[in-house]
């Protein structure tokens, strides 16, 4: 079923600020459909914020004007949203960032890209990833390897050797093993072949000929309470990959930015077993593992981002002995309210407003962690989980039922 068009339209009551939004340069337009860590990121480096994601959290309200956009980037009217982002602003903003959430909107970005400049990759880059079969001949022309593709039902086919996948979804919400009630409903939809082994990222930034590789990171927290398995749960990044991956990895990534002419942040999942890598999703915007890498620039990697943007590849800091950064999608055990006068611990962000109700298997916050290796980090998260679930605790009501959507 085609989704109804819904027209967006402004409340002020998730406005932080209520002055005039007169523009500056300065002023940057940021769509996601969870824009937390580019705001701030953003935010740090000198910007003025107007956000529209679907959370406005209290961390979110505290570096940017917010709007909450309920039901997804590709269910809304795109010249009536043109329109009111207009709205807002006196004079243009700088720019927009895009991350997650608009890999169905293309044509959205292009109508945007008329009122102003567009920091990321052309929206034909969204277009090509919605395609599978263009994606996978693609990635066969420059002899990149990812797991086999079927457009249709494998005739081999079990539960537990083959996922069925949606193109241009985005943190797994599009991914579930096969099974017979799940078949592919149109040209977005395949059959992947499923490969165990240690599913990774890559995230560099580039200028549209040339990259820089930001760090490696291992994808996958358990016990994050996710309720499809394919969900992103969360990562640790600065990951060490041997001399022969990591070769292999980064001609992937030259092969995309030369044929694709990438721009700005970027990301590369891969899986990884004893014959090599697999590439599995190209994320052709900042992702959520930018995250992770925060601490590195004063200023915020959206800056350099945009700098990249520009046709201007900044340099990346070495990070080669820095401590490991990990962070956990922490899911709704059961449906949340908020308390009111909730003191929420430092590492924790994503904060949903006092009197909240999270709904059970939906996002409630996310938390940050870090140590010497990868058993240290995903240990400190694991404390961290149990303490957030005991601050709760009180809150908690019964359960009613859920069902995502795979």
């Amino acid at each position: 079923m085609k989704p109804v068009k819904r027209n967006f339209s402004i409340s002020t009551t998730h406005l932080r600020w209520h002055a005039s939004m007169s523009a500056k340069s300065t002023s940057l337009l940021v769509l996601a459909n969870s824009g937390r860590a580019i705001a701030e990121s953003a935010h740090r480096g000198g910007y003025r914020v107007t956000l529209i994601d679907g959370f406005c959290d209290q961390d979110t309200l505290a570096v940017a004007d917010c709007w909450p956009v309920t039901q997804g980037f590709s269910n809304l009217d795109a010249e009536i949203f043109v329109k009111e982002i207009a709205s807002l602003f006196p004079d243009k903003p700088c720019g927009v960032v895009y991350g997650a959430g608009l890999e169905e909107s293309a044509s959205l970005l292009r109508c945007l890209s008329e009122f102003c400049r567009l920091f990321g990759n052309d929206p034909s880059v969204l277009d090509l990833l919605r395609r599978p079969q263009r994606f996978f001949s693609l990635l066969d022309r420059l002899q990149i390897a990812y797991p086999e593709v079927s457009l249709t039902l494998p005739y081999s086919a079990t539960e537990s050797s083959w996922l069925i996948k949606r193109a241009a979804s985005c943190g797994g919400q599009g991914v579930a093993y096969y099974s017979p009630e799940y078949t592919a409903t149109d040209s977005a939809c395949y059959y992947q072949r499923f490969i165990p082994g240690q599913v990774m990222s890559v995230l560099f930034i580039a200028d549209g000929k040339r990259h820089h590789t930001v760090g490696y990171n291992m994808l996958g927290i358990a016990g994050s309470g996710a309720p499809a398995p394919f969900l992103y749960s969360g990562a640790i990044g600065q990951v060490y990959l041997c001399d022969v991956v990591r070769s292999q990895v980064e001609l992937a990534v030259f092969k995309l930015v030369s044929e694709l002419g990438l721009r700005g942040i970027n990301s590369l999942d891969f899986v990884h077993d004893d014959a090599g890598i697999f590439v599995i999703d190209l994320n052709p915007r900042p992702t959520a593992t930018l995250d992770l890498y925060e601490h590195l620039l004063p200023d915020g990697w959206i800056k350099h981002h945009i700098a990249a943007c520009c046709g201007e590849l900044p340099e990346v800091p070495n990070n080669a002995l820095a401590v490991m950064h990990g962070h956990q999608i922490i899911y709704a055990p059961r449906n949340v309210e908020i308390p009111n006068k909730m003191s929420w611990p430092q590492w924790i962000s994503d904060r949903p407003p006092a009197g909240s109700r999270i709904v059970e298997g939906q996002p409630l916050c996310s938390l940050h962690a870090k140590g010497a290796n990868a058993t240290e980090v995903e240990a400190e998260l694991h404390i961290h989980r149990d303490e957030v679930f005991r601050l709760l605790g009180l809150s908690i009501y019964p359960s009613q039922p859920c069902r995502v959507a795979v």
